[in-house]
């Protein structure tokens, strides 16, 4: 029988703003070969439509050294009060080459600088509203001129330095690009792809300009048709709730979750991958298939 449930949560105040969260929870029946490990790190990033929490964890004695990695939730409250940046310690908690995170306590920075605030994912056939941008050539781009044919889209950063992260998502989207330029050439040139960089005060044209060649300049020289752009703080912002992407600037890094999206010829949602787990030679299928 699972004990009963006990969520309580206690906030301290404590010096420059920091609050701590603790919480006791009913648990399930535990497969008889788990084993339990502590676990304590920095939240990298939450996200709860993949319900997981990623962690730069310290090492985990006579288990794993020190990484970035995400982790499922057992604790499904934690993604009501978890942010990028705070302190997290939990139970590790790994049965069948599984890893859950569970018994979680974390101490909140309050003082660190929330950029973006997302509550709701869009759904499949939303219209996606019409942000502007400046490309990596200075010139404007925004969504509604990708009309009348498939948009891939994404968030990055130039600086972003972990690959998992901003290096997996353009090197993901240099392998889509890759890929239907190879298997079709003819439809390749009626799709579009754009990362958006969430870091808006460095990455300027100049420097998008620069990051894209490392990717897209084998495959798409000229930049015809994938682009790098950024814009405004506020059209950023409002872009990246839009589609439910959460990022913080903490100590000169921007922490934040992972959404790609990909919108049709007709300007609406056609799916949403959160997280770096999509495979790029599905979704290059999926585009294909949108002809």
């Amino acid at each position: 029988m699972s004990r009963v449930l006990c969520r309580a949560l206690t906030l301290t105040a404590l010096c420059a703003g920091l609050v701590v969260i603790f919480a006791c929870h009913s648990k399930p029946t535990q497969p008889a070969n788990e084993k339990h490990y502590d676990i304590e790190g920095r939240v990298v990033s939450v996200d709860k439509a993949a319900g997981t929490i990623t962690l730069d964890h310290k090492e985990i004695p006579g288990f794993m050294p020190a990484m970035i990695m995400p982790y499922k939730v057992r604790d499904k409250w934690a993604f009501d009060f978890v942010k990028p940046g705070d302190h997290l310690r939990a139970t590790l908690a790994v049965a069948d080459d599984e890893g859950f995170l569970e018994n979680i306590s974390v101490t909140q920075d309050s003082g660190s600088e929330s950029s973006t605030s997302p509550v709701n994912l869009p759904h499949r056939g939303d219209a996606i509203p019409d942000f502007h941008f400046v490309d990596q050539n200075g010139r404007p781009v925004h969504i509604a001129q990708f009309k009348g044919a498939p948009l891939l889209l994404t968030f990055i950063y130039t600086r972003c330095p972990l690959p998992d992260y901003c290096i997996r998502m353009s090197g993901n989207f240099a392998e889509v690009a890759k890929r239907l330029k190879q298997n079709d050439p003819a439809e390749w040139k009626k799709v579009h792809l754009l990362s958006i960089s969430i870091d808006p005060d460095y990455d300027k044209p100049p420097i998008l300009r620069a990051y894209g060649k490392s990717y897209a300049g084998e495959v798409d020289p000229k930049f015809e048709h994938w682009k790098f752009a950024s814009g405004t703080p506020a059209e950023t912002k409002k872009a990246a709730e839009f589609f439910g992407l959460s990022y913080e600037k903490q100590s000169g890094q921007i922490i934040h979750s992972l959404r790609t999206a990909l919108i049709g010829a007709d300007g609406k949602l056609v799916d949403l991958y959160s997280g770096n787990t999509w495979k790029p030679e599905e979704v290059a299928d999926q585009i294909a298939g949108l002809k």
